[in-house]
């Protein structure tokens, strides 16, 4: 497992994230503009290796109709990945052993105005073994 499958596979299978976008309505790059609100894009801004530890930060993307949907959705990933040594979600991540999360940035809400969406955007890191991408 790659560390955005292991950070893909968190978000679908936290049932308070799950049950607003559903499973199909997570998207790791950039999200189709036909995507049905609400809905997750996330993607890499940056890994970095020290000592067989790498730290990757992903920018996860919570849309929705309302500012104040969108913000719900940010609240529930920042629950899921917020955390300092080893607080947040750590262990097994389906395989991919996850060292330590944590919440990075919170942006609050953007307004996207050319599809009538608003953005609540959360970068996330997560340090991981090295070995551990397969």
């Amino acid at each position: 497992m790659t560390p955005y499958e292991a950070v893909g596979w968190s978000l679908i299978n936290t049932t308070a994230i799950s049950a607003i976008v559903g499973s199909t309505n997570i998207w790791h790059g950039l999200r189709p503009k036909t995507t049905t609100l609400p809905c997750i894009n996330y993607y890499e801004l940056g890994t970095t290796r020290h000592y067989g530890w790498e730290t990757a930060i992903y920018s996860i993307n919570c849309r929705s109709a309302t500012a104040g949907g969108a913000r719900d959705l940010a609240r529930l990933v920042v629950d899921l990945f917020h955390g300092t040594s080893g607080s947040g979600i750590w262990g097994d991540a389906n395989g991919f052993a996850v060292g330590r999360a944590s919440l990075q940035n919170d942006a609050g809400v953007i307004p996207e105005p050319d599809d009538v969406t608003f953005n609540s955007p959360v970068d996330i890191t997560i340090v991981y073994p090295s070995q551990t991408v397969s």
